[in-house]
C-alpha cells in the first residue's frame, strides 16, 4: 500500500498522479504499486510540487509496518528516531 499525500500542488499534478493512485480526498491518494513506479511517483510530484508539500508512505517490514519521505515540510516535519517516525511540531506560540 502506498499513501502520498500532496498539499498546495498545481491541479495538473493531482490530475497526473490519479493516473496510477485513486484520490480519496484532495491531495491524498492511494494505491499498490511496484516500488519502481512509487519513486517515478515520487520523483514527478517533487519535481512539479513548487511551493507545495510532498509527503509519501509505503508499507514495509520494520517495527511501525511503514516507512516515509517528506519534501518541503511546512508545519509537521517527520523525523527518524533509531528506526521509529516520529513528528516535530512546530513551537507553540500561545503565551496566555
Amino acid at each position: 500500500m502506498t499513501i502520498l499525500i500532496v498539499e498546495c500542488v498545481s491541479p495538473s499534478l493531482r490530475g497526473d498522479l490519479s493516473r496510477w493512485l485513486v484520490e480519496l480526498q484532495a491531495g491524498v491518494f492511494v494505491g499498490r504499486v511496484s516500488e519502481v513506479v512509487r519513486e517515478a511517483l515520487w520523483e514527478r510530484a517533487t519535481n512539479r510540487a513548487d511551493d507545495g508539500t510532498v509527503l509519501l508512505l509505503w508499507r514495509t517490514n520494520n517495527e511501525q509496518g511503514f516507512d516515509m519521505r517528506s519534501w518541503q515540510p511546512k508545519q509537521y516535519v517527520p523525523i527518524n528516531v533509531e528506526g521509529l517516525w516520529l513528528t516535530r511540531h512546530p513551537a507553540s506560540t500561545h503565551t496566555g
